[in-house]
């Protein structure tokens, strides 16, 4: 390609391989959608059709909201706001589970003057945003739209916006990541290096559109290589895993992204004999982010589904955020992920100290190098001091694909983007992410924000959720959130589990039950865990990448807003965090 931006490598696919599917989108079902086709040239036409009817409404650099469902409108209208020079804010629809406040704030943050949605959708959303009057609106699947003569080719620099991503939100407020050209075509390249993908690729995904991961790892990855998405529906997956993994063998796919929760409900939903059913031997890059990896799932999904020609290569543990695009580190072509076994009393000090000892010991799997043109240090956050290999301490990072920071927030960009270490070193991006190098790799141990830290001790709530799932059938197919609160004199761990309420695998007595969590995570973590909350499924919030949003599950529990259908408190915590002992022992 001879371009150095997403616009024009679009425009050039559109020349040179016009005629080739860009995207093919498989419906949810019978009755549910409808199967759509969208080639290069068709994307180029209709990109310029929504162009033109932006730049009869709106200027260069005006924000546009992107309401859609899962499908190729949504990437029109992304196209569309590029090729009109205007910032795409992809968002998710509003419905009724609070999401149009969620929205509304979006819109006020990032001052969007234009929202691009579909037929289906338009009335419903004019309804429920209040903030649209006086925003121009418009379906772009309608049949009349704008006369493409009119349509003049925008100025892109290397420092122009090329989108505003908002991030999920696990531990704070969404905030509106500014991605310029430049970072966006850097972090695209990287990732094309980092797996040696090739031109023309296949890809499948089936993550939400408005994530970093579902948006640059699925449709920008695809057509910045002239390659062909096979998308389907997050919903989709989600009843029936069994369907991706099928997208993936049918459309002979090369690379797909998704969470670690992801591989595990493949392992636990998709059974023996369907896996027969399925060819991965061409899967090269099952690629696993958004959400610290566990070595035992990869182990476990490796196993499943080895009779599928699983290659154990094609597993490959990725670290990144939407503060540089997506990718930062990923586990190379031709490279197995690298696990080690830890001494997990070192973990909780911030040391890096392998063991062959199964007892006291955690499993950690690399993410990957740190690529050439990225800095990345291990520093202290209380002291800003630069640790040494082997050591514990958060992620800092700059290079060319670090994003500009957030939208209308100089404080937290400063706060944030613009950080120096003890000797003065910066400006590098403060990921909160706690990690330590090893041997040239990158391994990934938690949060900052939601460490557990009891009489010193710093406790990973990723490490007792995992445990909880083993304990029993009720336990296994249910998301958990462990998190601390104020005790009496110190903080106290509170853990929640969604928990099945019927069928074979129910337990009879939630009481014993509670009493199994209590003893087995104390004595796995060494350190008191006595408050369990058992609620019903669904109920573990999670962010649209899937991420366990333990500081929201944290603040309804405070709030006494759960909803747990059974709970089991210290005398202490029943105390100081509920006014009343309503729901004790139900």
């Amino acid at each position: 390609m001879h371009t150095d931006n997403l616009f024009r490598a679009v425009r050039e696919h559109a020349q040179s391989i016009g005629d080739r599917t860009a995207i093919v989108f498989l419906p949810d079902g019978p009755g549910s959608a409808i199967r759509t086709e969208l080639t290069y040239g068709g994307l180029d036409l209709q990109a310029r059709r929504i162009a033109t009817w932006l730049q009869e409404r709106r200027t260069s650099g005006d924000r546009v909201l992107l309401l859609y469902p899962p499908g190729t409108t949504f990437v029109e209208a992304f196209f569309g706001c590029l090729y009109a020079g205007m910032i795409p804010v992809p968002a998710p629809l509003p419905g009724s589970d609070g999401k149009a406040g969620r929205l509304q704030a979006i819109m006020r943050a990032a001052g969007c003057t234009a929202l691009l949605t579909d037929e289906a959708n338009l009335a419903e959303i004019t309804e429920q945003l209040d903030e649209v009057a006086g925003t121009a609106i418009v379906a772009t699947d309608t049949a009349a739209l704008a006369d493409v003569d009119g349509w003049r080719e925008p100025v892109i620099t290397p420092d122009t916006l090329a989108l505003l991503q908002f991030t999920s939100g696990s531990t704070s407020d969404p905030r509106g990541v500014m991605v310029s050209h430049a970072s966006l075509w850097h972090n695209l390249g990287l990732i094309e290096q980092t797996f040696a993908l090739t031109r023309g690729a296949r890809v499948a995904t089936w993550l939400p559109h408005y994530h970093d991961m579902g948006l640059i790892g699925g449709p920008l990855t695809s057509l910045y290589l002239g390659g062909t998405l096979s998308l389907m529906s997050p919903m989709s997956f989600l009843r029936e895993p069994f369907r991706w993994l099928d997208l993936i063998d049918q459309h002979g796919v090369e690379i797909s992204p998704a969470p670690n929760f992801a591989y595990d409900l493949c392992v636990r939903r998709v059974k023996p004999e369907r896996v027969e059913q399925l060819d991965l031997s061409r899967w090269r890059h099952a690629l696993n982010g958004a959400e610290p990896v566990d070595p035992a799932t990869l182990r476990r999904f490796e196993r499943h589904f080895a009779p599928a020609g699983l290659k154990p290569s094609s597993m490959r543990p990725c670290y990144g955020m939407a503060e540089v695009g997506l990718l930062v580190t990923g586990t190379e072509e031709h490279q197995r992920p690298r696990p080690v076994r830890v001494d997990a009393a070192g973990v909780e000090r911030r040391q890096f100290i392998r063991t062959d000892a199964e007892e006291g010991s955690r499993d950690l799997v690399s993410s990957g190098p740190v690529p050439a043109g990225f800095d990345l240090r291990i520093v202290d956050p209380g002291t800003r001091s630069v640790l040494a290999d082997g050591r514990i301490g958060e992620i800092w990072l700059r290079g060319p694909s670090v994003a500009r920071g957030y939208w209308g927030r100089p404080d937290e960009t400063a706060a944030v983007f613009e950080a120096y270490t003890s000797l003065d070193e910066g400006p590098f991006l403060r990921t909160g992410d706690l990690g330590v190098c090893h041997e040239g790799d990158l391994y990934i141990t938690g949060r900052i924000k939601e460490l557990i830290i009891v009489n010193g001790r710093n406790i990973y709530p990723q490490d007792l959720e995992r445990r909880l799932s083993l304990l029993h059938p009720a336990l296994a197919d249910g998301a958990s959130a462990a998190f601390g609160v104020p005790g009496q004199g110190a903080e106290r761990i509170v853990v929640v589990q969604e928990i099945r309420t019927a069928g074979a695998a129910a337990p009879t007595d939630l009481q014993e039950l509670a009493d199994l969590v209590k003893t087995d995570l104390s004595e796995y973590g060494g350190t008191p865990v006595a408050n369990v909350c058992f609620v019903k499924r669904g109920a573990v919030l999670r962010t649209t990448s899937g991420k366990v949003r333990r500081t929201t599950m944290r603040e309804l529990f405070l709030g006494n807003a759960l909803q747990a259908h059974f709970e089991d408190l210290e005398p202490s915590i029943k105390k100081l965090h509920r006014a009343t002992d309503q729901l004790a022992g139900v």
